[in-house]
């Protein structure tokens, strides 16, 4: 019966602290905040495995037993829980130097291929989660994450981003350019811009780049999605052609 009282006390207080590290998490939308609390419920869950056997059986007979008679088992797990401490470590190592943050707009690359790109939603003890652009959940282990090269857009003040569209060669290029500019800077949320320049030629036409820049990564999506509906209707009224390749095919009847 004292056994049960003391367990049932145990389980209590571990509850409490599941709920307030539960809580903790969701209202402080820190990177490094996040990965503690579900770390310390990892060691609350362990704790209370421990709590119980050491009231209910003789544990320093069943830790001897394990040392002595368990090596190869030892072993086993130990060689099959690599990567797991190896995510595990690495989310530690990504939590306390926080090159991304919770919300963060990052770019993740393994040589030249990009592994994902998005916005980070959260972090566990094993992987990263980023959201991409077309609203898939992108789990990428700890591991990963620790080892490949990180570019992350939001780490400055505001978040910038490139707006490319093509024109003709025949158009009148000077007016093109002032057209999307004043587009750009009209836009609901547009912090600044660069001076649009001709980027370079294509088989179409010159292409004419800026970038936007906006306070957060949401609100430069939605920009740079105003932008390009007005730069069309803009250009159709001004006469500005936005050129595209065509193939045309002649029947030939014998």
């Amino acid at each position: 019966m004292e056994e049960l009282v003391k367990l049932s006390i145990i389980v209590l207080i571990s509850a409490i602290l599941w709920i307030i590290l539960g809580a903790i998490s969701r209202k402080k939308q820190r990177l490094h905040i996040r990965f503690v609390c579900n770390l310390l419920k990892v060691l609350l869950i362990i704790g209370c495995i421990i709590a119980a056997l050491v009231i209910y059986t003789d544990f320093g007979k069943l830790a001897a037993a394990i040392v002595t008679g368990g090596g190869l088992i030892l072993a086993i797990l130990s060689f099959a829980a690599q990567k797991v401490l190896n995510n595990i470590l690495s989310g530690i190592s990504l939590s306390f130097s926080r090159p991304f943050d919770l919300g963060d707009k990052i770019k993740v690359l393994s040589g030249n291929t990009v592994i994902a790109e998005g916005t980070v939603a959260d972090i566990t003890l094993r992987h990263t989660i980023i959201m991409t652009y077309d609203g898939l959940s992108c789990i990428v282990p700890n591991g990963t994450m620790n080892e490949s090269m990180l570019i992350n857009v939001s780490a400055k003040d505001k978040v910038g981003n490139f707006i490319e569209i093509t024109v003709g060669f025949n158009d009148d290029l000077d007016l093109a350019l002032k057209l999307t500019e004043e587009v750009v800077r009209s836009t609901e949320n547009v912090i600044d811009c660069t001076i649009p320049l001709i980027a370079r030629f294509e088989a179409d036409g010159p292409v004419i780049k800026t970038t936007v820049w906006t306070q957060t990564v949401a609100e430069n999506f939605i920009a740079c999605g105003h932008i390009r509906k007005k730069l069309i209707e803009t250009f159709n009224e001004k006469g500005i052609s936005i050129p595209y390749q065509t193939v045309t095919i002649n029947s030939v009847k014998e």
